[in-house]
């Protein structure tokens, strides 16, 4: 369990939904992939330095996203379960690296870009190449459904992945 303190409305909530028992350690995990978590969540260490008894901080527009990335990274997993059924742990490793890679080259090249926005990039990426891949089967694209979800966080060019 997080709890997290949302600064702009001055409310502790207490938030279960994310797949482990230690939290610090997920955390850690998720930064990893979306390194804009480290902007969105501020650890506030307590006075025993205890990482047990962390606590977090947030903006409620903030832990809003954060919960979103979280969502979207389950999404990816279970999409990336079904592509290893069909092709195999190899294939869905390349996936991710040309995601990453398309990231990094994104983030190059549009510095104006905030990490949230290239955390969406790249999530956007990954399903543009599992969508290619399960369509070859009959699978519904997800990049509309990508888009419905994440068009209040992010700007038009961003949520097209068009710069």
């Amino acid at each position: 369990m997080l709890d997290v303190f949302l600064t702009d409305i001055q409310k502790q909530v207490q938030f279960r939904d994310y797949p482990s028992d230690q939290p610090v350690k997920f955390l850690i995990n998720l930064k990893k992939i979306f390194p804009s978590t480290a902007d969105l969540l501020l650890p506030v260490l307590p006075e025993d330095n205890n990482l047990e008894n962390v606590t977090w901080e947030s903006t409620s527009k903030d832990f809003e996203t954060f919960k979103k990335l979280i969502e979207a990274w389950g999404i990816i997993e279970l999409r990336l379960n079904a592509l290893t059924t069909y092709k195999d742990k190899e294939f869905t490793n390349q996936v991710l690296k040309l995601a990453q890679a398309k990231r990094k080259h994104i983030a190059t090249n549009q510095k104006q870009l905030s990490l949230v926005d290239l955390d969406y990039v790249f999530i956007h990426e990954v399903h543009t190449l599992i969508d290619a891949e399960l369509s070859e089967i009959g699978e519904k694209f997800y990049l509309p459904t990508l888009r419905e979800i994440w068009k209040d966080e992010v700007k038009q060019e961003v949520l097209v992945v068009k710069f």
